[in-house]
């Protein structure tokens, strides 16, 4: 029996697969096309995967955020990516091969020499860390953790502002009772400030999707893919939603242009219709805080940090604020909590020094 048919035969008895003369090793079996992973290149010689570039790594991990992230979510993590990669490319540096110091000079990089905001940069980075997450996790690096990542400073007054009750109530009395922008535009902050929705809520809400009657509707969660949550209004902001209503029925049923499900719809000419973009509801703000002289920045995210803030205020528990926020996590509630020093220290003296 010559060496082929000798591996032939054992390959029979031991049942480990037909055994290809093409193998000079007559015990190397052949492997099913099936065992290799389609992102990873594979050597049968050496034995060996090559590791994933850097464009590869950003790609598969798009790919897998794509599965329950929303569209908004993965461009915004896309664009902060971008920054880092180009970064890497112009020190010719290996994602997987980086060291905590390759980070520092990352965070220098962006603040020193591109002048990032420290609120900005920190986005960055919560961008790479969930990347790095998602690398550990599948086992293409593992020298480094998520928390090995540092976190650049970032100063409160970078935040965005949170707006107040009475701030609120000036913009809202501002607006003019006759002309439909004006209408739709008291709508909007009325209840973005009611809900404390994300700008991408506000605009994915469709009129169908609100119950006057009850005082509720639903809106699909911005951050999270097929997840909807309820929200809810008090009687203000219901007879302010009836008036734009009525108005965009008037609207609809004038125009010869085919209108948006969409709850708050365009009223200029060029996109007459369609639903609200989100830098027409930007610019409405700008222009508001100019005509008031409000120097404080309150844009469209600044409500939904003063229904959080106001949440805390009335003692709302933070399982329930996080439901209505639709955070994922609690942590990101519990960060509105923002207790100062002295309420800590208050809350000991009373229900635990004995």
């Amino acid at each position: 029996m010559n060496t082929q048919e000798h591996a032939l035969a054992l390959g029979a008895q031991t049942n480990v697969g037909v055994l290809t003369p093409q193998f000079i090793n007559p015990f190397k079996p052949a492997l099913p096309e099936i065992w290799i992973k389609p992102d990873i290149k594979v050597d049968l010689e050496k034995k060996e995967t090559q590791p994933l570039t850097n464009l590869e790594l950003k790609a598969e991990f798009l790919k897998w955020l794509a599965v329950d992230r929303a569209n908004d979510t993965i461009e915004s993590y896309h664009n902060a990516l971008k920054v880092f990669f180009d970064w890497l490319d112009s020190k010719e540096k290996s994602l997987l091969v980086i060291k905590v110091k390759d980070f520092v000079q990352y965070n220098e990089y962006l603040e020193h020499v591109r002048r990032v905001k420290g609120s900005t940069r920190n986005h960055y980075f919560t961008a790479i860390r969930t990347m790095w997450r998602w690398i550990y996790r599948e086992g293409h690096a593992t020298h480094l953790k998520e928390e090995d990542i540092p976190k650049p400073r970032v100063n409160d007054r970078e935040h965005y502002p949170y707006a107040e009750d009475k701030e609120i109530e000036k913009i809202i009395n501002s607006f003019s009772d006759f002309f439909p922008i004006d209408i739709r535009n008291k709508a909007i902050v009325s209840l973005m400030y009611a809900t404390g929705v994300r700008l991408g809520e506000l605009r994915s809400i469709d009129v169908t999707s609100l119950d006057l009657d009850i005082k509720k509707g639903t809106v699909k969660t911005f951050k999270r893919k097929n997840h909807f949550r309820d929200i809810y209004w008090g009687h203000e902001t219901n007879e302010i939603l009836k008036k734009w209503i009525d108005t965009r029925t008037t609207f609809a049923s004038s125009t010869e242009n085919s209108v948006s499900n969409g709850l708050f719809i365009n009223l200029s000419s060029n996109n007459l219709g369609r639903r609200i973009d989100r830098h027409a509801i930007q610019k409405m703000f700008r222009q508001k805080r100019k005509e008031l002289g409000i120097k404080k920045k309150i844009s469209p995210h600044s409500l939904r940090h003063g229904f959080g803030h106001k949440g805390v205020t009335n003692e709302v528990h933070p399982r329930h604020l996080q439901v209505m926020m639709g955070h994922a996590k609690l942590d990101t509630t519990m960060g509105y909590m923002g207790y100062s020093n002295k309420e800590v220290e208050k809350t000991y003296r009373s229900k635990m020094a004995s």
